[in-house]
């Protein structure tokens, strides 16, 4: 069971759809309030009766912009497409209606009680949380359409030109350690990936027929700037890949991977470098 909370879970991207979606759930619980008045908000007779609704829906449209795409800038590193898990996208729904509840309450407070009553808080959470069903449903089934439109048939690379192969031939690589003295250099026909290994970067690639690995000591960030080839790029934070290696692309909920013509494994993709994939369309 705990196994399936640190399952990877692909995060909700900071996008238009997003700031949609968010705004979309706000006005449903405004109009769904304002026609049905359940949980017997018909009885209430105010002259402002119809404006409660839709603070109601600013409310919850406005916690998920804040959720969505304010908390993400303020703690980068719980927010990452890497350490994002199952458990922590149950704890961000939960945090949705925990803060929706407890604001829709405090209205609720200041517009008709005179003391805090713990009670009532719990009764407008259940609320929250019987109306808060169906935006979330929703908003569920539309992120995971859409992300089973986009990497269902992933784009495959093109095969490359005469002119290219033999362009790279005659073009090397040299990739120089943090000391300054250390070197590789390889053509860049035969580099496969580069990927992150504590304080050094191992750089896989062909000699031959055989698959080597070298260990430099370099951050991956660093050897990226010493790359004049725009085919040899970053497409995860721990990977750096030859783009003309690639053999074919798959994809699911957590992004691309990349499928290396003479490689040991497939290379991840990151969302954040996810548009690098139109090289291949």
């Amino acid at each position: 069971m705990f196994r399936l909370f640190s399952q990877p879970h692909p995060i909700v991207e900071r996008s238009r759809s997003t700031f949609l979606l968010c705004a979309g759930a706000g006005l449903f619980v405004g109009l769904f309030l304002m026609i049905f008045q359940p949980f017997g908000s018909y009885n209430i007779h105010s002259p402002d009766k119809w404006i409660m609704p839709w603070v109601y829906g600013v409310i919850t449209g406005g916690v998920l912009l804040i959720h969505y795409f304010v908390y993400p800038r303020l703690f980068p590193r719980f927010f990452s497409e890497e350490n994002w898990t199952v458990g922590r996208n149950i704890l961000l729904i939960l945090a949705h209606f925990l803060a929706i509840g407890s604001l829709n309450y405090l209205y609720y407070a200041l517009r008709f009680e005179d003391s805090f009553q713990f009670s009532h808080l719990i009764t407008m959470m259940g609320f929250t949380l019987l109306i808060g069903v169906f935006p979330t449903t929703a908003f569920t089934l539309t992120e995971y359409v859409r992300k089973l439109k986009r990497y269902s048939n992933p784009p495959q690379p093109e095969p490359l030109s005469t002119q290219e192969v033999i362009a790279d031939t005659f073009h090397t690589l040299q990739l120089t350690a943090e000391n300054e003295k250390d070197t590789l250099t390889l053509p860049v026909t035969d580099l496969l990936y580069m990927e992150s290994a504590d304080n050094y970067s191992e750089v896989v690639f062909r000699e031959g027929y055989t698959l080597r690995r070298e260990l430099i000591r370099s951050s991956l960030s660093r050897l990226e700037t010493q790359i004049s080839y725009d085919f040899i790029t970053r497409c995860h934070r721990s990977f750096i890949v030859n783009l003309h290696q690639v053999e074919h692309v798959t994809g699911n909920a957590q992004g691309y991977k990349l499928h290396l013509k003479h490689g040991d494994k497939p290379i991840s993709v990151a969302r954040k470098y996810s548009t690098l994939v139109e090289h291949f369309k």
